[in-house]
């Protein structure tokens, strides 16, 4: 790592799924061709663990998260841990309003998880945020939105 980014620094990337053409990093200003990516697809592997997604950036904060989305575009989003446990997950999502962190919630009974209060349940959380790529969310306040911009975090 190099002494100047500091040990805290870590570098981040957004892509617009809604240009493939124009993928790009949104902290170090370099195009991307959208040949270095199989298909917007491979980037919501359902088959994947959570933990293996790109977008998954594990036990970071509440405020940790909004640094990462601070200067990015609306429906920018990553998964994280929740505060609450390392065993519960919140989305964080950049609005015009600011962010959103909606807490992910898995039935212990049924073993699916919902997001927030009123969403359908999925099988797992790549599935629920492959599907919110798609469609509107079930967030009071957000419902005109769904995620756009996965921040893939890009490890040392």
């Amino acid at each position: 790592m190099s002494r100047f980014l500091g040990p805290e620094f870590k570098p981040k990337l957004a892509l617009n799924l809604s240009d493939p053409d124009k993928i790009k990093s949104s902290n170090l200003g370099l195009p991307l061709k959208p040949s270095h990516f199989t298909s917007t697809d491979s980037l919501f592997d359902v088959n994947l663990p959570l933990e293996k997604q790109g977008w998954f950036h594990g036990a970071i904060s509440r405020v940790e998260a909004e640094q990462v989305l601070q200067d990015l575009k609306e429906g920018s989003f990553l998964v994280r841990h929740s505060g609450s446990s390392r065993e519960s997950y919140s989305l964080s999502l950049k609005s015009t309003r600011g962010f959103l962190h909606v807490k992910i919630r898995k039935s212990g009974n049924d073993d699916v998880f919902t997001l927030g209060n009123t969403s359908n349940p999925f099988k797992s959380i790549p599935e629920a945020i492959q599907h919110f790529t798609a469609n509107r969310l079930p967030i009071p306040g957000a419902g005109h939105m769904h995620l756009m911009q996965p921040v893939i975090l890009q490890l040392l």
